[in-house]
């Protein structure tokens, strides 16, 4: 079993998603994909296609579960950079006996992030955009659990997919990313 996992957002697996992991070979040989469609790549013709689906597929209580099932499994600790509904999924488990497995946890735009205040038992980077709901209000707090970004680019701006997609703001988000990620 891989030490670092890429766990997706919404739009799971998708061609233009291959580049960004490879690029995350500078960080770690070897990156496993846990995606809320077990593999099964999509092309989405937009966010509410995605989202639309990723609720009929998976729910967003199933998806934690996956993530719950992979740290259970997991023989080491482990590397994990967590993307949206990933973000959101692996959140509440960042409190509980599971986060003994984590090694780090990197967490990119989760919108639940500011709605559910914990206290973290791994180490956390996190990387959020300051319209998301909460991000400002609760700004003190998020960045008490350890480095912080906050981006003025939109919700998205990560994944050429996404409607907020931003190639400048994803460009310099990812070198923060592997920094935290090393």
């Amino acid at each position: 079993m891989s030490t670092h996992w890429l766990i997706t957002d919404i739009w799971g697996q998708h061609a233009t998603l291959d580049p960004f992991i490879e690029r995350l070979g500078s960080v770690a040989p070897e990156w496993q994909v846990l995606d809320p469609y077990s593999g099964q790549r999509f092309a989405f013709e937009d966010e509410n296609q995605a989202y639309q689906y990723f609720l009929h597929r998976c729910s967003k209580a199933t998806y934690q579960q996956k993530v719950a099932t992979m740290l259970e499994q997991a023989e080491t600790p482990v590397t994990l950079l967590a993307c949206s509904a990933g973000a959101n999924a692996l959140w509440p488990l960042l409190s509980g006996p599971l986060a003994a497995k984590i090694k780090k946890a990197v967490l990119v735009y989760g919108s639940a992030l500011p709605q559910q205040p914990l206290t973290s038992q791994c180490e956390v980077a996190l990387l959020l955009c300051r319209d998301d709901a909460g991000v400002t209000e609760q700004e003190e707090a998020l960045r008490a659990l350890g480095p912080c970004l906050i981006s003025d680019a939109p919700h998205g701006f990560l994944n050429p997919r996404a409607p907020g997609f931003d190639a400048a703001a994803a460009e310099e988000a990812e070198v923060w990313l592997h920094q935290q990620l090393r």
